[in-house]
């Protein structure tokens, strides 16, 4: 008659922070940081290692992780709804911004255009040979 491997009961029923991780669908740093704070109950076994209860997980759980379910609120739609406002303000904004600043180059080039011309001519009158406009003096 071949005997069963010794298993005891608690083991069955307590789970390692990283299988509770796995349950909960969160990191086991996670578990570990809820163990310290005391916001999950859990117990040290003779290897001094930490051991949850599924009763004590699925109450951290149903009070502290967030599911898919609870995570919108009811008033989410509207939330929404006011961010789409507000984005599409801002975009009306930035457009206006953009027309101006588009202006603005416009104009900057503009100006630079004509500084460069009155550039060229102010240099061109510099190289030319000084006449005298007086007739009485000779240069």
């Amino acid at each position: 008659m071949s005997k069963a491997p010794h298993t005891p009961v608690d083991t069955l029923q307590h789970m390692s922070p990283a299988r509770a991780a796995q349950v909960a669908d969160v990191s086991r740093w996670t578990i570990m940081r809820a163990i310290k704070s005391h916001e999950l109950l859990a117990s040290r076994d003779n290897r001094n290692q930490w051991r949850i209860t599924p009763d004590a997980l699925e109450a951290w759980r149903a009070h502290t992780v967030r599911t898919p379910l609870n995570l919108h609120t009811p008033h989410t739609q509207e939330i929404i709804a006011e961010l789409r406002e507000k984005l599409a303000a801002e975009t009306a904004r930035a457009d206006v911004a953009e027309a101006i600043l588009a202006h603005e180059r416009k104009a900057l080039a503009t100006i630079e255009t004509d500084r460069d011309s009155w550039r060229a001519m102010a240099e061109k009158l510099a190289d030319r040979p000084r006449r005298s406009w007086w007739p009485w003096s000779r240069s």
